[in-house]
């Protein structure tokens, strides 16, 4: 009697919700994207497992690092001890989306597991034996609205959700308030964008026990002119930008730790016959008060990038990159002129950002451009080739600099200095095994030059040596 009853119970629950669901007026999704990445690699001189890197500028003879301190180096040995090392990585995205059948609100709901490694050991004690981690996180949670009695797309964002400003200076998840819509103006398609992140929101107190707020803000604005129509090519969009971060995180003494602003104007073209061109051009200015632990006045540094490319067929493109972030060329100078970024991913080479595979986002976040104060400059050739519509291949050859020079200087006084990282060849394979399911290989090899050099003599070995990194990716999205 029991099971009949409950397989009375379970049909009558299954007939009301699916009468619910045809006779709601929302609509539900589900995604996801589950992946699982493997490598192996000698690069933890520059980048260690955990995203970090110390790159300091001038490297005196002797001198270690200060207690806490973790610099590294890019040997393959020092001593008797080998950093090449192998691994295995997860990372998990969840999310659910519900909107209404007319698309006025949408609510949007993700979690994240990830990027963790087997093994790895942390507060939360994640991928260890037993396994006993709390890892989850929200990645995003927002309402999504259209704002009433307006005709054209002009709607409101309220909450956890991702900020796209410009792929070298913004492009991260965060909490605030966005609004964003577009019109047309003759032939001209407008996208706008104008918004508020909150980074930072807590109280600190002064020597005295008196209060203040220790609040980091950022508002944005960006508006996209799309001109196709006007020249009849498959696209140009021309973007201008602004970002402005009002800081007092550690402002004991009511000064503000920062001000800096971004303005930055960006184009991407297609068309002619298949020529394809993309380029940013961005400065960073304001108020630094404090740089890395020293006492600035101002930042004053500058980030361009351009792609020229050209499609030759359907399957074969090819394209050259150069990319240029400031570096800071005097470190007791009053303005601090190394480009720095918001929050952001950064590709551009197997070796030192961990190009392919599936985005975790972990290292080029953490290191965009080397996150140090000499700046990086890189060439780049590239060619991509779709073999077939399930398998695509790509190599590439970097040449990679600082913008300004390393220093070494030994017990005598002597100094010496390079900024040449090197040559990188990278190899990519990308291939979908099933629907949805797609495998990720990328091989990277950098053959250092001067600048590492410099490095390996800090620690005593001479010539730095070569550097690898080969990874595995399998991501299934749905």
């Amino acid at each position: 009697m029991f099971k009949r009853g409950k397989w009375l119970f379970l049909l009558v629950l299954g007939a009301f919700l699916g009468w619910s669901l045809s006779a709601s007026a929302f609509q539900v999704e589900l995604h996801g994207q589950f992946g699982t990445k493997n490598q192996t690699t000698n690069t933890l001189g520059m980048i260690d497992k955990g995203g970090k890197t110390n790159i300091p500028k001038v490297l005196h003879e002797g001198q270690r690092p200060a207690e806490g301190q973790h610099v590294l180096a890019p040997v393959d040995e020092i001593g008797k001890d080998d950093l090449d090392d192998t691994w295995g990585e997860l990372q998990f995205r969840l999310w659910s989306v519900v909107s209404s059948d007319d698309g006025n609100v949408k609510g949007v709901w993700s979690m994240e597991v990830g990027t963790l490694r087997y093994g790895e050991k942390d507060e939360a004690g994640s991928l260890t034996f037993k396994n006993e981690g709390k890892d989850i996180e929200v990645r995003e949670m927002y309402l999504d609205v259209q704002i009433p009695w307006i005709q054209s797309e002009n709607r409101l964002i309220f909450g956890l959700q991702e900020v796209d400003i410009n792929e070298w200076v913004l492009s991260e998840i965060g909490a605030g308030i966005r609004n964003y819509g577009s019109f047309t103006v003759g032939k001209t398609i407008v996208d706008y964008q104008i918004g508020w992140l909150r980074e930072d929101d807590s109280i600190n107190y002064r020597w005295d026990g008196s209060p203040y707020t220790n609040d980091s803000d950022f508002w944005y604005g960006k508006i996209d002119f799309e001109l196709k129509e006007h020249f009849g090519v498959d696209k140009f969009q021309v973007g201008i930008f602004g970002i402005y971060n009002n800081d007092c995180t550690e402002s004991a003494d009511d000064r503000f730790k920062g001000q800096p602003y971004w303005v930055g104007l960006e184009l991407d073209f297609q068309g002619f016959k298949g020529i394809i061109f993309d380029l940013d051009g961005i400065y960073l200015g304001g108020d630094a008060d404090e740089v890395n632990g020293e006492a600035r006045d101002d930042y004053d540094a500058w980030f361009l990038h351009a792609t020229l490319g050209y499609q030759w067929t359907n399957q074969l493109k090819t394209s050259f990159t150069f990319w240029y972030a400031s570096g800071d060329d005097n470190g007791e100078g009053d303005d601090y002129e190394a480009y720095r970024t918001v929050m952001t991913d950064t590709y551009g080479s197997v070796v030192l950002f961990e190009d392919a595979t599936f985005d975790d986002g972990w290292y080029v976040s953490d290191n965009p451009y080397l996150d140090n104060d000499l700046g990086f400059i890189m060439y780049r050739f590239r060619v991509d080739y779709q073999a077939t519509p399930k398998l695509a291949l790509a190599a590439a050859v970097n040449y990679m600099q600082f913008d300004e020079d390393v220093e070494y200087v030994d017990r005598a006084g002597h100094k010496s200095s390079d900024d040449a990282i090197g040559w990188e060849v990278d190899l990519y394979l990308t291939y979908e095994i099933y629907k949805g399911l797609t495998s990720n290989i990328a091989f990277g090899y950098l053959f250092t030059d001067d600048g590492m050099d410099t490095y390996a003599k800090y620690v005593g070995e001479g010539d730095a040596d070569d550097m690898y990194r080969f990874s595995f990716g399998l991501t299934y999205s749905f």
